[in-house]
């Protein structure tokens, strides 16, 4: 009990008091989430992703374990999340809703978060690809998902090519791979750029927990949010002793896999009109339970 009020007090607590911050700017100074948002996702996250892996100095058979753990562990939830809705006799609209909210986690503002608190740099640049990688799942195979059929491939493509994250990624292996020196000035520049985008992505989280509404759909949000914290953890395990994936990059990988709901998965579901109010009661339950599902993978798997 000791070790799960530790992770709490230690790692969680402080992601959700600055979260806490960003929902009182909602309700009280009514500040609108989407500069930030726009911030985060064309200009901090990319330095982000692009410093934390430059400087991560891992080993490239590490990074393809990564990468294929991020890839297989969503696969994985989708399968469960089918057998679900086979389970529940969901209909089609139910089933993609389901999927989503069950595959696709909150690895960017809560994962990299709680692993930088609680590893560091060192984790942080590890628990930076399973983010780089699932963000081009979701808005590749997520997006397709959610159209089920209205959305092109072309289309689909043409909505990834404009994610600065994909470009910081494929330049940092670049960078990574060729012992390409970026100089001094930029590269700190970058590295201050990416140190704020951990803070504000709590703040947009808040900000977008605030906005939301609970919904009176609990037969499918219970089975949702158990599949997705309890379950999810348990195919993260799987997936790492699956791939061999061991050490550090295991702990941050287990850790990401445990997250909540992304809160992405809204924009989808009223984009595509799939059980909003679903997905928005999947988000606020998983959000609201994950510090306690999280305090107890991390202490009784030791990581």
């Amino acid at each position: 009990m000791n070790g799960i009020i530790s992770v709490l007090t230690q790692n969680i607590l402080p992601i959700f008091v600055v979260a806490f911050f960003g929902y009182c700017l909602h309700r009280f100074v009514g500040l609108d989430k989407r500069p930030l948002s726009t911030a985060v996702l064309y200009v901090l996250s990319p330095c982000l992703v692009f410093s934390s892996l430059v400087n991560s100095n891992l080993p490239s058979t590490e990074l393809g374990q990564l990468a294929l753990f991020a890839i297989l562990n969503i696969t994985f939830m989708g399968i469960i999340g089918l057998i679900a809705a086979f389970a529940l006799r969901l209909s089609r609209p139910q089933v993609v809703a389901l999927l989503i909210v069950v595959m696709f986690v909150n690895g960017g503002n809560y994962g990299l978060t709680l692993n930088n608190l609680r590893y560091g740099p060192e984790g942080l640049s590890r628990a930076i690809v399973y983010f780089t990688t699932s963000t081009i799942v979701t808005y590749t195979f997520g997006l397709w998902l959610a159209s089920m059929g209205q959305l092109s491939w072309r289309d689909a493509a043409k909505r990834l090519l404009r994610l600065p994250p994909v470009y910081a990624a494929v330049l940092a292996i670049v960078v990574y791979s060729t012992g390409f020196v970026v100089p001094a000035p930029l590269m700190r520049g970058i590295e201050v750029a990416g140190g704020g985008a951990i803070p504000v992505l709590l703040l947009v989280l808040g900000i977008q927990l605030g906005s939301l509404r609970e919904t009176a759909v609990l037969r499918i949000a219970i089975p949702a949010v158990f599949i997705r914290l309890v379950i999810g953890p348990l195919v993260g395990v799987f997936t790492t002793n699956l791939i061999g994936l061991e050490g550090l990059g295991r702990s941050t990988s287990i850790i990401e896999a445990s997250t909540p709901t992304a809160v992405m998965t809204i924009v989808l579901a009223t984009e595509f009109d799939l059980q909003p109010e679903l997905v928005t009661t999947v988000v606020i339950l998983s959000s609201l339970f994950s510090p306690f599902t999280l305090a107890s993978v991390i202490t009784i798997l030791g990581i």
